[in-house]
């Protein structure tokens, strides 16, 4: 596999991980949402829960512009983004 391939398929599968998390956290919100005694426990859990969502799908977007880089480079420019991915996932 190339490195272009390995790239890639390494940002489409933390990009599905991610994805898992953030509905993850849509079913927990949910179902602490249910149990919230009053609205104002509600609007905490809601807000809480948006912030970590918020921040999974900007990672999710980050990657898939990683991706559409990666699928534009040349070999030279994949050996700087390979370092620059492997900084930003870890």
């Amino acid at each position: 596999m190339s490195l272009k391939d390995t790239l890639q398929r390494k940002l489409e599968t933390q990009s599905d991980y991610w994805s898992k998390q953030i509905d993850s956290l849509k079913a927990d919100a949910q179902e602490r949402i249910a149990k919230a005694k009053d609205e104002h426990a509600e609007r905490q859990i809601r807000k809480d829960f948006d912030k970590e969502i918020e921040k999974l799908e900007g990672h999710i977007d980050e990657a898939k512009k990683k991706i559409a880089e990666i699928r534009d480079s040349g070999e030279e420019h994949l050996n700087k983004l390979k370092s620059r991915i492997d900084n930003w996932l870890s």
